[in-house]
């Protein structure tokens, strides 16, 4: 997906908030607190405020009341409104629901008619599909619409809707033909709710706002209410699903539920699991943007947009229960702040987010039909869509895994490891968006290759300003004949600190060139032909600093061993020359940065190569005469590691254009998260095969060991979730 934002889209937040700041806004959002209707709030007003500034519709064209920009303006139009307090479900139920369907779908009359209306809020409109015996069974639905003359009779019962008593048009779901297919016999209407036997009644709820119920008793509608072609409503419900279920507005409240937490928590506060909502979060967005881009192409999906639906509304339903261990109690009892109040009420809405616009457990129904069953599952690639540079190296890559001899040679051929290094070094400076490509592929092949992220990482290192390169041989290591090792370095011990590993360092060694010994034994490191050391020990007086050792087989001992059953090698210093290298803070950390965000890519290759594996064994091994792929705990759980695993490469491809462009990355969350869903996908592909799985040379066996190693690479994810918790202050 492009991760942009135009520059048309800040021009519209700008104005968005200066609307919302405004004394109006704020006179009209405190008639909507003060519920003197004795409901949820009358929100109209405020809405037509809203809509007479030209706010509330930024992506609809300008000839039916919008703006005719793209959707990052609906997404940024929703984080603040959220952000400002004011109540967004009429506004996402009328606008961004029904709107968008009568503006794909419907006639021409329709759209010039209702839509300049809803963009002003003029008119608002609501939704009536669930019935009290059908919710998520919406095919079962048994409110008729019978022809009668010129015109249709509806009756009828709608439940558990919300904002009905806001409406002036619902969109309704009916039975037209009884005769055909449950699927085939739906049609749907746009009714006024003042038409003559329409009921509405409130029916009260847990959270603030509260459900109707709705009777429709002898109802009477013209062939002008007919919405769409009688007999198609299903596939009409299902486009709408596709744009309901973008999961928008559920992020939009979670990431306003953490910020209020984080405005509360003290300074011994739990930051890590502030660090690590917030990466989930940031997923939860990446999600709804890939939704939300894909409907305004014309490629809607309506298992992408249910993961979308699911992973957005888990997300904001964790981060309101997470309240409670973080703040404590508190949270139960508001106060006069409005940040209290907001996380009572959070408390009590959260429930219903993943059960309103789709239960979580028919989301996941939707996504294994389409990414676990074997008629599904091996269709069109997940996540953000390649640029052509990254799909040629994607081809590029997995052609050199098919051919024989040394990988790192063969890498080399296609520009491996100095696709991402600086072109005063001899590198191609293509960025990191480039190199992480490799990577995945490289995981899902479940060839780690560690020393090639290794010389990556090192030729970041060498790349500062300062560092003299002449007398090494670069060549060597982008030829692939030799590789270089960070020893020392992150992952390397109990705290993951540098300096950990048991190497030190003899003699002084404070300027580049001055002479220092290094004595010790290395941390296991990646299988490699070591041609080039960086080192960073403990000296003489107990300050660490990064060493550059040409490795000498008189002084440098390299012995290769199995690692947990992958190849590793370790290197033993007696007395070897080491030249200072100059490494500043800021050097370090961005090339950290790079390094976690490689590895994760690794991660996330491996693990996508073993749930494919999972799959294509759970649709053909069969237990009591069915597939295990039949039992809904089985697909469930692949399903939803499949979709978690979409929303982190969404994250990890993120995190690398914004580190391409120099931008603050919090790539150790990246790192342990990828790294967590790694082991999750590598145990759970273990279980799901059985005792098979546990063959010593079988692929599970291999990715399990691999993602063992791999995931503590450059530190556990436990130590990651620290240091993220403390770069994020």
């Amino acid at each position: 997906m492009d991760f942009d934002v135009p520059q048309e889209t800040a021009d519209f937040a700008a104005e968005v908030d200066e609307v919302l700041r405004s004394p109006e806004t704020a006179r009209l959002l405190q008639d909507v607190h003060a519920r003197r209707d004795g409901m949820d709030g009358d929100v109209r007003p405020l809405y037509r405020h809203l809509g007479a500034a030209g706010i509330l519709a930024p992506s609809w064209p300008v000839g039916y009341g919008g703006r005719g920009l793209d959707y990052t303006a609906t997404v940024t139009l929703l984080e603040q409104l959220v952000s400002h307090g004011i109540p967004q479900n009429l506004y996402c139920i009328s606008v961004q629901n029904v709107g968008s369907l009568i503006l794909a779908s419907g006639n021409e009359s329709q759209r010039a008619t209702l839509l300049p209306a809803m963009a002003s809020a003029e008119t608002t409109a609501c939704i009536l599909f669930t019935e009290p015996t059908n919710g998520s069974d919406l095919a079962a639905l048994t409110t008729t619409a019978v022809r009668d003359g010129d015109g249709w009779v509806i009756n009828g019962r709608k439940t558990y809707n919300l904002k009905s008593a806001y409406a002036d048009f619902a969109l309704i779901a009916v039975r037209t033909d009884p005769q055909a297919s449950v699927y085939e016999g739906i049609t749907l209407f746009l009714v006024p709710l003042d038409t003559p036997g329409v009921v509405i009644r409130p029916i009260p709820s847990m959270a603030n706002e509260q459900f109707h119920d709705i009777w429709f008793t002898d109802v009477r509608v013209g062939d002008d209410a007919v919405f769409g072609p009688a007999g198609a409503g299903w596939s009409l419900i299902t486009q709408m699903f596709a744009a309901e279920r973008t999961g928008l507005d559920y992020y939009a409240r979670g990431r306003h539920w953490l910020n209020m937490i984080a405005e509360r928590l003290g300074e011994d506060g739990d930051r890590v699991g502030l660090a690590r909502h917030r990466t989930r979060l940031a997923a939860s967005k990446l999600l709804s943007c890939q939704v939300m881009q894909n409907l305004q192409e014309g490629n809607a999906d309506i298992a992408e947009s249910s993961f979308a639906k699911w992973h957005c509304s888990e997300t904001a339903q964790r981060i309101a229960w997470w309240s409670l261990d973080a703040l404590g109690p508190d949270v139960l009892t508001p106060g006069p702040d409005a940040g209290d109040r907001i996380l009572e009420a959070a408390l009590r809405e959260s429930p219903g987010v993943t059960i309103s616009g789709g239960a979580s457990e028919v989301m996941l129904d939707i996504l294994a039909s389409a990414r676990v069953y074997s008629s599904g599952g091996a269709g069109g690639a997940p996540g953000p869509r390649l640029d052509p540079l990254q799909q040629r190296l994607h081809d590029a890559v997995d052609a050199v895994l098919t051919h024989t001899g040394d990988l790192s040679a063969q890498l080399a051929t296609i520009g491996v490891p100095a696709l991402n290094a600086p072109e005063h070094l001899g590198g191609l400076a293509l960025g990191l968006t480039a190199d992480i490509v490799v990577n995945e592929r490289l995981g899902y092949a479940l060839q780690p290759l560690g020393c090639y992220r290794e010389t990556a990482f090192a030729l970041d290192l060498l790349g500062g300003d300062g560092v003299q390169t002449g007398q090494l041989d670069l060549a060597s290591l982008y030829d692939g004949t030799r590789h270089a090792v960070l020893i020392g370095g992150p992952g390397s011990g109990s705290s993951g600190a540098r300096g950990s590993s048991g190497v030190r360092v003899k003699a002084d060694g404070t300027v580049w060139g001055e002479g220092g010994t290094v004595w010790g034994e290395s941390e296991p490191l990646p299988r490699s032909n070591v041609g080039l050391c960086l080192v960073r020990a403990t000296g003489d007086d107990g300050a660490c600093a990064w060493h550059l050792v040409v490795p000498d087989p008189a002084t440098c001992a390299v012995e290769s061993f199995d690692h947990f059953g992958t190849p590793a090698t370790r290197v033993r210093f007696d007395g070897a020359t080491a030249s200072l290298l100059p490494v500043t803070a800021a050097q370090w950390d961005h090339a950290l940065a790079a390094a976690q965000i490689r590895q994760a890519a690794l991660l996330l290759g491996i693990a996508d190569r073993i749930l494919e594996v999972a799959r294509e064994h759970v649709n053909t091994r069969v237990q009591s005469g069915r597939p295990l792929v039949e039992r809904q705990t089985v697909a469930h759980r692949l399903a939803l590691l499949m979709g978690e695993a979409d929303g982190w490469r969404l994250v990890l491809h993120k995190a690398a254009w914004d580190l391409d462009r120099d931008e603050r990355v919090p790539a150790a969350a990246v790192l342990a998260a990828i790294a967590e869903h790694a082991q999750v996908a590598s145990r759970t592909a273990l279980q799901l095969h059985g005792v098979r799985g546990m063959l010593a040379h079988s692929t599970t066996v291999t990715a399990y060991r691999q993602v063992s190693v791999e995931s503590l690479r450059l530190g556990t994810p436990a130590e990651l979730w620290r240091s993220a918790a403390v770069t994020a202050g």
